[in-house]
């Protein structure tokens, strides 16, 4: 049976972030960043669920800061510790998300929930205004 090669030896810990305005047209430039940071790291294996889970996340982010009328961007961080890919959002909107109840015929309101499905564990934090304000929406995915 044939194994899969080693990952390469290095640092244990690594961590990203990007920067980006509070537009739809933001969110694909943050998969992209999620997607080259993940190979950079020699994690091709969880690449397309750290997308997804940075996707859903940044598309909240981008519609909490929009619907609340604010002129603030969005901030996506990724960082690896060794056994997992912690993705975390920042936008400056304090109040938590909302999962939705979709229905079956539904094309909104499942994101929450595929993040939850993907993720090892999730959390939402309030962010002091001393620091920004807002909150920060955090996800880990385990290596498998």
């Amino acid at each position: 049976m044939a194994s899969s090669p080693a990952r390469p030896a290095e640092p244990r810990c690594r961590s990203d972030s990007i920067e980006l305005a509070a537009s739809p047209g933001s969110v694909a430039p943050a998969r992209l960043r999620a997607r080259l940071d993940l190979r950079d790291w020699h994690l091709d294996e969880v690449v397309a669920d750290v997308e997804q889970v940075v996707s859903e996340l940044a598309s909240n982010a981008v519609q909490a800061t929009r619907g609340a009328g604010l002129d603030t961007g969005i901030r996506v961080t990724l960082t690896f510790d060794g056994s997992g890919v912690l993705v975390a959002v920042w936008d400056a909107v304090p109040s938590s998300p909302v999962p939705a109840s979709p229905d079956e015929d539904s094309e909104r309101g499942r994101g929450l929930l595929i993040v939850e499905a993907l993720a090892e564990w999730t959390e939402v934090r309030p962010v002091p205004v001393s620091r920004g304000g807002g909150k920060l929406v955090r996800a880990r995915i385990a290596l498998p």
